[in-house]
């Protein structure tokens, strides 16, 4: 099986030339007016390039949180991917259909799902002048798979290999039909970069940024901005934009990320006009926004969640997490931290509605229970003693903190001593690798193409201990036949997930709240904020 970016638009590209068939048959075949109408049509179109070209200038975009590295392939911070996806480009990516499709590759080869051969664009040229080649690929993936907790787990020991300059192929010790998927991933993606900058990464990932992307790096003052500039040789896809596949085109001159972790400056910047686009403004500014001239684009994005660490501590007593479960007044904490019913959805569902395939609502019941009575039951019957319980946040992401708050509030009246340690995010991301220095976090987690890639469900993330039946769930998942047995098979995990298990508890779907000056042009969210295709007016 071929899977190419040329085959998936051609039905697109059909539809439309039969659109204007159609059009011209209603014309009556007026000759005169079919000659204005052309006029007209490429006048509009050579507006629209001027436009486009004459966009130019710096885009300003004001970010809440400072990345814990430039490196995409070694961190899943979502202030990472927004900012190293202009610069660094993968093998595949994610339609809006959350469908893998090729676009580093021209087109994929898949046997059976276990052997996967990648044909290269040709002609594709990183920042530092030189052409992309399948050594560099291979170094990329390779380096990646280590890094990336799904790919260990999917790809194993097996490696990509170099066919010649632009093939590159990998065969799995058993056929995966999430594999594809997984290399996708739009989170801690694949990014491919030059075998030598791959080769001489330490253990905190690369220091040199070279990719592919339309925009190249120039420049990161800690804790003030990151510098971004359009790169002149990049060539895009003549293919629609869809998701984070097509056509990806840089429209301004520069674009700069300036790291604001305070909401009320970021609020302000994008009032005054010293921001063009602003992120994680606080939720209960919406109402007050939708009223000025700016652009408001809430974007559902991921879902809140309660996480509990299983490895260690009081949270790893099962009682303990069933006691919280039940005390929780989910609609309390939504309407706290989310503030407005357009801006978050509630329900038990760990995938998002969207994606029919995996789309399930078991275990519901076990969903903001909302039982005093009940939770301090569960938490007579348990080991807990008076301990302090530590919930650590951060206001950097300021719904995560004004949901802790309100879940300690929960918690103290069952009985439970609670603390809530607030750190700036990057702190909170070292902290919660060492496995005894919290019980609790609110974390938001992106949507996911297929439940396999759940961070908060996989045993190699932080704070989640193995469980066998959970990893025999997703094993069924990855190797069933048919898309009817893989949702089966997920059902019933989900089922576990909220009862037996509990790992977490799922507090709602939350969105990301942009803001965008009004002449801005082009924005999207689609797995993340796109800043590719944007233009200033």
């Amino acid at each position: 099986m071929k899977i190419t970016r040329k085959l998936l638009f051609a039905s697109l590209f059909l539809f439309l030339v039969l659109m204007v068939a159609c059009a011209d048959e209603e014309a009556g075949g007026d000759t005169d007016q079919s000659d204005q109408t052309e006029t007209e049509t490429e006048q509009e179109a050579s507006n629209d390039d001027d436009k486009s070209a004459s966009s130019g200038g710096e885009l300003k975009v004001a970010i809440n949180a400072q990345p814990p590295t430039m490196d995409p392939q070694m961190t899943t911070a979502t202030a990472t991917r927004d900012v190293a996806r202009l610069v660094f480009e993968s093998l595949l990516v994610l339609n809006d259909d959350f469908e893998p499709v090729p676009f580093l590759a021209e087109e994929v080869e898949v046997d059976n799902n276990q052997t996967f051969t990648f044909h290269l664009r040709e002609g594709v040229k990183f920042h530092n002048g030189e052409e992309m080649k399948a050594e560099d690929v291979v170094a990329s993936m390779n380096r990646w798979k280590e890094n990336e907790n799904k790919a260990q787990q999917v790809i194993g020991e097996s490696e990509f290999e170099e066919v010649d300059e632009y093939t590159v192929t990998i065969e799995l010790s058993e056929p995966s039909s999430l594999a594809l998927g997984v290399m996708a991933t739009p989170g801690q993606f694949a990014a491919i970069m030059p075998k030598d900058i791959n080769e001489s990464a330490g253990a905190d990932g690369v220091t040199e940024y070279i990719g592919t992307g339309p925009f190249e790096f120039e420049d990161w003052k800690q804790d003030n901005y990151i510098q971004l500039s359009k790169f002149d040789d990049y060539e895009p896809l003549d293919e629609p934009a869809d998701g984070l596949a097509g056509k990806r085109e840089a429209l301004v001159d520069e674009v700069y990320f300036y790291i604001a972790p305070d909401a009320s400056t970021r609020l302000a910047g994008i009032q005054s006009g010293e921001y063009d686009i602003a992120y994680q403004l606080p939720f209960d500014n919406y109402q007050q926004l939708l009223e000025t001239d700016l652009q408001v684009e809430p974007s559902l994005a991921g879902d809140m969640i309660l996480q509990y660490n299983t490895r260690e501590g009081l949270m790893a007593d099962d009682k303990v997490r069933q006691a919280v479960n039940a005390a929780l007044n989910i609609d309390d904490i939504l309407t706290a931290s989310l503030v407005e019913p357009e801006i978050y959805s509630a329900g038990a569902n760990l995938m998002e509605e969207d994606n029919v395939q995996w789309y399930t609502t078991a275990g519901e019941e076990n969903y903001n229970v909302n039982d005093l009575d009940l939770a301090e039951q569960l938490l007579e019957e348990s080991s807990y003693d008076g301990e302090t319980v530590k919930i650590v946040s951060t206001r950097d992401y300021q719904h995560y903190y004004d949901s802790s708050v309100v879940i300690q509030e929960q918690l103290q009246k069952i009985g439970m001593d609670v603390d809530l340690e607030v750190y700036d995010w990057p702190t909170l991301t070292e902290l919660v690798k060492d496995d005894s220095a919290w019980h609790m976090r609110v974390n938001g987690f992106t949507f996911k193409a297929d439940p396999t890639q759940i961070l908060y469900l996989d045993s190699s993330y932080n704070g989640v201990r193995d469980d066998e039946q959970l990893e025999a769930g997703m094993k069924a998942i990855e190797v069933a036949e048919t898309e009817e047995e893989a949702r089966e098979a997920w059902e019933s995990l989900q089922e576990y997930v909220w009862t037996d298990f509990l790992p977490m508890t799922k507090l709602g779907s939350y969105s990301h709240l942009y803001v965008l000056a009004e002449d801005v042009e082009g924005f999207v969210y689609s797995n993340g904020s796109l800043y590719w295709n944007v233009s200033k007016q």
